[in-house]
């Protein structure tokens, strides 16, 4: 079955794109290669996401040592979080296609994203320990049911009334407040700054990597973050530049 739905997939996208000229040669999305293979293959990759997500367990244990009435929760992001949605990429890149917010949406709708490892099991554990699990991603509105259906697959609890999607703001900061005012908030996972405060929206790759020093002691600790060398905001926080190269920092 989920070999027939990617088939539909990749059809569908191939459809869309046969009227729409492809990038010029050679793939002007080649340099993504590495970072694909890395994901989807790396023993390394695996490790760190059960490092993050084991880590995650010591932290929630030792908040549930301090006892309060007010109600906990972790919140999470979605994509590259707890879903892995690497395939739809790798195939837009095999076949030289430009990415598009549509071809996203279509994806979406197919709901067989896998999970990414450790998420699974650590969301067990949390319900389990009556905490709450909230879920603030940028994916719309309108793709509740289909995200709702793609946790459903994958076996793991997610509550239509948890699920805080975009409406305008592309900062995810007015409904991290939003949940703040109901739960005590132990952590917050993400494979982007931006999932974790409003610092780190909007700005520039140096800016970003100074804010990351001023807050390393809350990661591993309020903020759990996964790698995802795929996309995200650190790609638009790069100065402009023709070739990718030029951006390489070398000790000559």
């Amino acid at each position: 079955m989920k070999l027939l739905y990617l088939l539909m997939f990749f059809t569908t996208i191939s459809c869309s794109t046969l009227n729409s000229p492809k990038l010029n040669e050679p793939n002007a999305r080649e340099y993504q290669v590495g970072a694909y293979l890395w994901f989807q293959n790396s023993g390394e990759y695996r490790a760190l996401c059960y490092q993050a997500y084991n880590f995650a367990r010591l932290r929630l244990d030792r908040d549930l040592e301090d006892k309060h009435n007010r109600k906990r929760a972790v919140v999470f992001d979605i994509d590259e979080t707890v879903f892995d949605n690497s395939f739809g990429g790798a195939y837009e890149i095999k076949n030289n296609i430009a990415w598009d917010k549509n071809n996203l949406a279509k994806w979406i709708k197919l709901k067989i994203a896998e999970a990414i490892p450790g998420a699974k099991e650590f969301i067990e554990y949390a319900i389990s320990r009556q905490v709450e699990v909230i879920y603030i991603s940028n994916r719309l509105k309108t793709d509740v049911n289909d995200t709702l259906d793609n946790f459903k697959r994958l076996g793991i609890s997610a509550k239509r009334e948890n699920l805080y999607f975009l409406s305008k703001d592309w900062s995810k900061e007015d409904r991290r407040l939003e949940v703040l005012k109901t739960y005590d908030v132990v952590m917050f996972f993400g494979d982007n700054l931006g999932d974790f405060h409003k610092n780190w929206d909007s700005k520039k790759s140096d800016e970003r990597r100074a804010l990351v020093d001023l807050h390393r002691q809350e990661f591993g600790d309020k903020f759990i973050i996964l790698p995802n060398p795929l996309y995200g905001d650190w790609e638009s926080s790069l100065q402009k530049s023709n070739n990718r190269l030029d951006l390489l920092k070398t000790a000559l």
